[in-house]
């Protein structure tokens, strides 16, 4: 249970983001719970944390990609067509998730799917733009 609740530490520290911290954490986990079972829990859980905070880095790095060529491009993205005929949704709803905006008190962001379904939408809009003639 002393592990468990050390490791919980270990990810309230990770969450924070202060490295110094993290390492001191770590470094005292693994002198103090030193068996075989215990280090292969402390790595299992380590390496699932690296691993979810990788997954967030990405889909966030996407999100930002995103905003980044929907600013650019704002005046000739259709946002309200977008909304209404590839998420069904409100314009309202789509710029929401483009501003990041407070919803009942969370930002409100695009799933991983949302943001591959609004690369569709682009795309799909260029071929039938370009196949004009």
């Amino acid at each position: 249970m002393e592990l468990k609740n050390q490791l919980e530490i270990l990810k309230i520290i990770n969450d924070a983001g202060d490295s110094e911290k993290f390492k001191e954490q770590y470094l005292f986990l693994k002198e103090r719970f030193t068996s075989e079972s215990e280090t292969k829990q402390i790595n299992d859980f380590v390496d699932k944390m690296l691993k979810e905070s990788m997954e967030v880095s990405t889909r966030n790095i996407k999100e930002i990609r995103l905003r980044y060529h929907l600013i650019m491009n704002k005046e000739i993205i259709p946002v309200s067509y977008i909304a209404k005929n590839y998420f069904k949704k409100s314009k309202e709803w789509l710029y929401q998730r483009i501003n990041g905006n407070l919803i009942n008190g969370k930002s409100a962001r695009f799933s991983e799917s949302e943001i591959d379904t609004f690369y569709f939408a682009l795309h799909d809009m260029s071929k039938k733009i370009g196949a004009i003639k």
